[in-house]
């Protein structure tokens, strides 16, 4: 398999053929760079600035997040780096943001990939809005630093590679048809999916959850997600009772917010949250449960505060 072909099994192009001007290699202040740790199947110690690098970056193909690039040379040879951030809409920034990482290594004709949003997390992402007359509309500066926990595999042989760091600014231009929803099915791959029943004085309604029980599906929560279906939400399990608070840092999507005891109470709604405030939302008492809904879904069902869900995770004491 040649090099060229590596490329074009990840949906890039030879550098020939990226879409940026050809004066352009990173960002028009020329202050594009890399630097990350790679060790395994690859020891070096990667250091790249402008002229010395390349990037590109676009939307990914579903429309999901974006997917950033850089190449440069190494070894004799070209090494390239892709991080995609499939949880990352346009403009928004964030920490703890889970990326899936792709080494390809042309000198070796090797390609390495995590193979999924869990092994590699953004510390910190930020995207900044680029007003530049050689630029197309929909540009922006993002600017990261992160690390992996587990290495990126060979997908055509043996071998690994793990980014032990890496922190980078490059350029993404994202399509006009951006934003548009994903299926809500693809939203969240890695989260298991139940259902969730909740007796009001109107019926008994279903609805379709993710389950966010770890602490970093919980971090994650509905970050960046710009639409959701009425019959959808996520619901955060905890292993005992707790005073939670949640706010609505780097969430664009207004919501209700269902605060759950033990036994499947709800205790406490918050309606029609302020998308990106800063401002706590408390349980008030200790709960096990939350449930975020898109707002305006306890009015239209009529869910109150006494009403019970129904789900395994409720019904005994803690």
């Amino acid at each position: 398999m040649t090099a060229i072909a590596l490329l074009l099994l990840l949906g890039q192009q030879p550098l020939a053929a990226a879409e940026t001007s050809p004066a352009l290699r990173c960002l028009p202040d020329q202050d594009g760079f890399l630097a990350m740790r790679l060790r395994g199947s690859i020891e070096e110690d990667v250091h790249w600035q402008e002229p010395a690098l390349e990037c590109t970056g676009m939307s990914r193909p579903d429309g999901r997040g974006f997917r950033l690039r850089f190449a440069g040379s190494l070894a004799g040879g070209e090494l390239a780096v892709v991080f995609a951030a499939p949880g990352l809409g346009m403009g928004a920034s964030g920490r703890g943001v889970p990326v899936n990482v792709t080494v390809l290594d042309r000198a070796g004709e090797r390609i390495y990939g995590t193979q999924g949003d869990s092994r590699c997390v953004f510390d910190e992402v930020e995207q900044q809005a680029l007003a530049d007359e050689t630029l197309p509309a929909r540009s922006y500066r993002v600017s990261a630093r992160g690390f992996c926990v587990a290495p990126a595999r060979a997908v055509d042989g043996e071998g690994s590679v793990l980014l032990t760091r890496f922190d980078f600014a490059g350029l993404v231009t994202y399509r006009e048809d951006e934003g548009a929803s994903a299926p809500a099915t693809d939203l969240f791959p890695d989260l298991q999916e139940a259902e969730v029943r909740i007796a009001t004085a109107s019926g008994t309604h279903r609805l379709s959850v993710w389950i966010a029980a770890d602490e970093e599906s919980q971090r994650r929560g509905l970050m960046f997600i710009r639409n959701l279906p009425q019959d959808r939400g996520m619901l955060f399990l905890f292993d005992a009772p707790r005073e939670a608070a949640f706010w609505m840092k780097d969430t664009p999507l207004s919501l209700d917010i269902l605060f759950i005891t033990f036994d499947g109470r709800i205790t406490t709604i918050a309606r029609g949250t302020e998308p990106f405030s800063l401002d706590p939302i408390p349980s008030m008492r200790p709960v096990t449960g939350v449930l975020e809904v898109v707002a305006g879904t306890a009015d239209r069902l009529g869910i109150a505060a006494g009403d019970r869900i129904q789900h395994p995770a409720f019904g005994t004491e803690p």
